[in-house]
């Protein structure tokens, strides 16, 4: 951190400039699947940022303050896989596989059961970033003080821009399971991923090729509130903010859209087609129409029921911005990133096609931009692209405090916090076969000719024959049609928080937060790769009401205690006041501080390792025997190959999707009980105007293991075992801090 210039010319008026610069290089996330110290991915990442603010605060009255300012930040980030470069033909692959792919890196294959810590199969390999941010930002706001009013006028203007270019499989990522090599596909029974493997017949495969895209967002927002002390015992706040979230646009329009509704141009007389941005069929630059009707009133009032007493309220709506909805971003746009896959079967799996050995006959296909050829390189895939209609996201909260003192020295909070959110952004799969079809069973399975055939360039409708299920999709042209960031989500929040403060002599205190809590949703997240456990899985989109469940990220009870305390040894101190400098020295004016969480585990979610629903489109969760106890009661370290009651779960069976909630309510992976402690010494130096302090920092002090979650893919040798740990022994710092 790096100050550049700082500078106050008058009483009346603050100028500050600032300029700060951060480099490093993050190994945060290096992949080492062999445990033994030799990275093979994200082993290199460099990262960079400068920030710039100037503001001008001006008190132009007694009442009336003004203040300005603008900032601008760059961030840069690159990340280069160790395995670039890797000659593919080494694995006997075609030399224009060379040429073809984006950044030439190892590929991995993903064997069911043999990767218990998820390392190949989530991470991929030859992941690559390049990654430049600039954010342009100017706000102002006035205060004015009007007899009991306190009025806040304000404003602020956003610029923010992407050039990103992102893929973590470059040349390929492979499934293998269990079903090319079992007796009966259908029902799976015996088999070997790894013999499946050794035969070179993955169960699904991609390789992912991006282009460099130029995404920017704006943003405005504008607010009006009045504090209003209407007596010295009662101050209303109301307020009422507007702001325009702008959904994203890209530099040379490089952004689509799916129109269920719109003439297919490839395939007549069927529905569905991708559209682009600033064409014939939608003048705007963006691919979700804009909202300008994002209001937000803010609420809420203090009432000081006696001189120690005193109750707060408060309700607001707060909207959610659009780049929370990942898929949203120009590079995750399917004509600025193409997946080619890796064809398994044309007959949903009961017959292998593409092998190992030669991965990508028709070679891997390149992002088509806004080239015509899009509509053709899309025509037979999965795509994942938003409704011009998505509606915006918004949250409302509200809650309500009692704050009660105690005597000089203790003082205690009891409140109930609730929110709800409407139109949360989920990528939903509006392709899925309607359920009626299922009760056709085997037909579904059926091979039939092909009406896609010598339209579809790649994948499993470019053959001679296709599934007869898939004909019965919405839009049976492609495979699955996710809509980035649909608005259906919802959630319900209510708890009872309560927080406790002691203050003690000599500037000690101690203080306890407890919460209590429920969260039910039927969508937790849309960047599922950053959750400890994963991300939940949707198990029929034509039924989200059945997805409604308690949160993934559900913690019903968390207590945090907090302390800081100044031992009473030592000079000018309870005991020891008499003691000689050199005494002192060693043991006197020593202090200890500590923060202690105790919290209930997350709840567990689970999957099935093979899907035989037959959906075309749906994914499947196992089926959970009623009145099993699932729940063992033994300690958590003897649990670890088995952490609950596997026996209560079984398969469901083929066409029918399984009984188990989208989040178990019963079960929860290890809780948090952590212990973090530090002691310091302090050596006054210059009459008690500076000192040096010594820091002895224990976290996790008692070295208590927090186990990760278990598996909970049934059908899998580690079903139900515990691999990994969550939490870091323990760790200790020393240092030494200079004060004045």
């Amino acid at each position: 951190m790096r100050p550049w210039c700082d500078w106050t010319r008058t009483s009346a008026r603050t100028n500050i400039c600032s300029h700060v610069i951060a480099t490093g290089e993050n190994l945060n996330l290096p992949v080492d699947p062999l445990r033994n110290g030799v990275c093979v991915d994200r082993c290199t990442e460099i990262f960079n940022t400068n920030n710039f603010v100037i503001s001008d605060v001006f008190t132009l009255t007694p009442t009336t303050i003004l203040d300005l300012r603008a900032s601008y930040q760059r961030f840069s980030y690159d990340r280069t896989p160790v395995s670039r470069g890797f000659d593919l033909t080494s694995l006997g692959w075609p030399a224009s596989l060379n040429t073809q792919a984006f950044n030439r890196a190892l590929p991995i294959p993903c064997i069911a059961g043999y990767d218990p810590s998820n390392i190949f199969c989530s991470q991929g390999a030859g992941s690559t970033i390049t990654d430049r941010n600039d954010n342009y930002r100017v706000a102002g706001s006035l205060t004015k003080i009007i007899g009991n009013h306190t009025l806040h006028f304000g404003g602020e203007a956003l610029r923010m821009t992407l050039n990103y270019v992102q893929t973590n499989i470059p040349t390929g990522l492979f499934n293998f399971d269990q079903n090319f090599t079992a007796s009966n596909p259908q029902a799976p029974v015996g088999g070997s991923s790894l013999a499946s493997f050794l035969l070179g017949y993955p169960a699904s495969g991609s390789v992912i090729t991006p282009s460099l895209v130029a995404g920017q967002q704006l943003y405005a927002g504008a607010y009006v509130q009045d504090d209003w002390h209407v007596t010295p015992r009662l101050t209303l706040n109301l307020g009422l903010r507007w702001e325009h979230s702008g959904p994203w646009t890209e530099r040379f329009d490089r952004l689509a859209y799916f129109d269920p509704t719109a003439a297919n141009p490839i395939v007549p007389n069927q529905r569905g087609a991708v559209q682009l941005v600033n064409s014939a069929a939608n003048g705007n630059r963006s691919n979700i129409n804009p909202n300008w009707k994002q209001f937000a009133p803010r609420v809420g009032f203090a009432f000081q029921v006696d001189p120690k007493t005193a109750i707060h309220a408060g309700y607001g709506i707060f909207w959610i911005p659009n780049n929370v909805a990942w898929d949203y971003s120009p590079n995750n746009n399917p004509i600025n990133s193409y997946t080619t896959q890796f064809t398994s079967s044309l007959n949903n799996g009961l017959t292998p096609l593409d092998t190992l050995s030669n991965p990508f006959p028709n070679g891997i296909i390149q992002p088509a931009g806004r080239n015509p050829v899009y509509q053709q390189r899309l025509l037979g895939q999965s795509v994942t692209l938003p409704m011009l209609s998505n509606p915006y996201g918004y949250a409302q909260q509200w809650n309500v405090d009692v704050q009660r003192q105690f005597g000089n020295t203790f003082m205690i909070d009891l409140a109930y916090a609730g929110s709800r959110g409407n139109h949360l952004p989920i990528t939903a799969n509006v392709n899925q076969q309607p359920d009626q079809y299922r009760a056709l069973g085997n037909a579904l399975n059926a091979t039939v000719a092909n009406p896609y055939q010598g339209r579809v360039v790649s994948g499993q409708l470019s053959g001679a024959t296709v599934a007869a299920g898939q004909l019965l999709r919405p839009f049976p042209e492609y495979q699955n049609v996710m809509y980035a960031g649909e608005g259906v989500g919802a959630s319900s929040y209510h708890s009872l928080q309560v927080q406790a403060r002691q203050r003690l002599a000599n500037g000690a205190s101690i203080q306890l937060a407890y919460t209590f809590s429920k969260l039910i949703t039927n969508s937790d997240t849309v960047t599922s790769w950053l959750e400890a456990g994963g991300g939940t899985t949707y198990q029929n989109w034509n039924n989200l009401r059945g997805e409604r469940s308690i949160s993934a990220n559900n913690v019903p009870h968390r207590l945090v205690v907090s302390y800081v305390l100044d031992l009473p040894y030592g000079r000018g101190r309870r005991f020891g006041s008499n003691i000689n400098g050199w005494v002192n020295g060693v043991i006197g004016d020593w202090g200890i501080e500590g923060v202690t969480t105790v919290q209930s585990g997350f709840p567990l979610h689970f999957n099935t390792s093979q899907n035989v629903t037959f959906s075309f489109g749906g994914n499947s969760r196992p089926n959970v025997l009623a009145n099993c106890p699932a729940n063992l009661s033994a300690p958590a370290s003897s649990r670890i190959g088995q952490w609950f009651n596997t026996s209560c779960f079984s398969q469901p069976a083929a066409f029918t999707f399984g009984s188990e909630a989208r989040v178990d309510p019963t079960l929860r992976s290890a809780g948090v009980a952590n212990w973090d402690f530090s002691a310091y010494k302090n050596f006054p130096i210059a009459e008690d105007r500076a000192r040096i302090q010594f820091r002895a920092e224990f976290f996790n002090i008692f070295n208590r293991v927090q186990f990760a979650p278990p598996n909970t893919q049934f059908g899998t040798s580690q079903f139900g075992v515990v691999s990994l740990q969550a939490n870091q022994p323990r760790l200790l710092q020393l240092a030494l801090r200079f004060l004045f």
